[in-house]
């Protein structure tokens, strides 16, 4: 398949979204610029869900069991490595440097059961394992109809969201009520769905022959979304809604648009590549690392824009070198 280098170029923006969402406050500039840039902190996830199942499309359509358990291995490793890693460190540090991270039985319990502690963003990982499993079952079992069966999901993971049963109160009275790997599951399927159905139809490779109408109709349609709601998302509940959705439905198909063919340069392509091989490692260490950074940068600590780039950089030194150290091992996942 041919390069796509504007998503690598739109993974670079995500992978600094990622970082933005838990460690900016905003109170800390009054610069428009940075501040409606930061306004789309939240288009990472869905983003990474849709480009993640348009690219893993075919191999789930192939049913090769091979690719579909190596999906699963580069998904577990990182969502039980790092967890025990951190619990390990934290117990360190709280015994010898009187630190109070996160590090009892219980933490790694709900960690590595519910993620909603140290590391919470693996309820990513969570949902990704879960849905890849799910769509590899229907697609074996329904083959030419699993699309429609998978659609129909989609419905259903809507209809879940606004129904007046409400699954988010439910989780409100259970005593494990920030189970984000659970319950945002209803919240990331229309994502993956929609990834899938893209990758599908090669819907992106279809644009192409309508390059300026796709991309002018998808910067359109994305802007009109952002300034009126669609289907209000749930109070309190960041990734409902179809809003979300459409948006980074745009998003990938105007930075997919992008003339791969001026770039000529193999040392652009080559850094191209480069500033994006570590989106998985940033997503995972994002949160966890500014615990350890807040007593050593005043920025960080703020949570200024100039401590996001401070972060962004420390987390990718840490991916490069361990994929220098890691990266002919299975470990390597942990970094991308």
């Amino acid at each position: 398949m041919k390069r796509k280098y504007g998503l690598f170029i739109l993974k670079f923006i995500l992978s600094f979204l990622v970082v933005t969402v838990h460690n900016f406050n905003k109170r800390t500039t009054k610069n428009e610029y940075i501040l409606n840039f930061t306004k789309e902190r939240y288009l990472h996830v869905p983003s990474f869900f849709i480009m993640s199942f348009y690219f893993t499309c075919k191999h789930l359509l192939s049913l090769d069991c091979k690719l579909f358990l190596k999906r699963l291995v580069r998904l577990l490793i990182p969502y039980v490595i790092w967890p025990i890693f951190f619990w390990l460190l934290n117990q360190y540090l709280n015994r010898n440097y009187n630190k109070r991270f996160p590090a009892t039985y219980e933490d790694l319990k709900q960690q590595l059961l519910l993620s909603n502690k140290y590391m919470h963003p693996l309820w990513f990982n969570f949902n990704l394992i879960v849905i890849t499993i799910t769509f590899f079952i229907i697609i074996f079992i329904f083959r030419k109809h699993s699309l429609f069966i998978l659609q129909l999901l989609l419905l259903l993971s809507y209809l879940i969201q606004y129904s007046k049963y409400n699954y988010n109160n439910f989780f409100m009275r259970n005593q494990y009520y920030n189970v984000l790997s659970i319950k945002s599951i209803p919240e990331s399927i229309p994502f993956a769905v929609a990834g899938y159905s893209l990758g599908y139809y090669k819907f992106l490779n279809k644009i192409e022959k309508h390059k300026i109408k796709a991309f002018v109709l998808s910067y359109i349609i994305y802007n009109i979304i952002a300034d009126y709601n669609v289907f209000t998302p749930i109070k309190n509940v960041i990734y409902t809604g179809v809003k979300l959705n459409i948006q980074s439905i745009c998003l990938v198909f105007m930075f997919s648009l992008f003339p791969s063919y001026i770039v000529k340069n193999k040392n652009i392509k080559k850094f191209l590549i480069f500033i994006t091989n570590y989106t998985g490692g940033i997503y995972y260490l994002h949160v966890p690392i500014r615990m350890y950074l807040n007593d050593y940068s005043e920025d960080i600590k703020k949570g200024t824009f100039l401590g996001i780039i401070k972060t962004y950089i420390f987390i990718y030194c840490i991916c490069f070198f361990g994929m220098v150290i890691l990266g002919k091992t299975p470990f390597k996942y942990l970094f991308y």
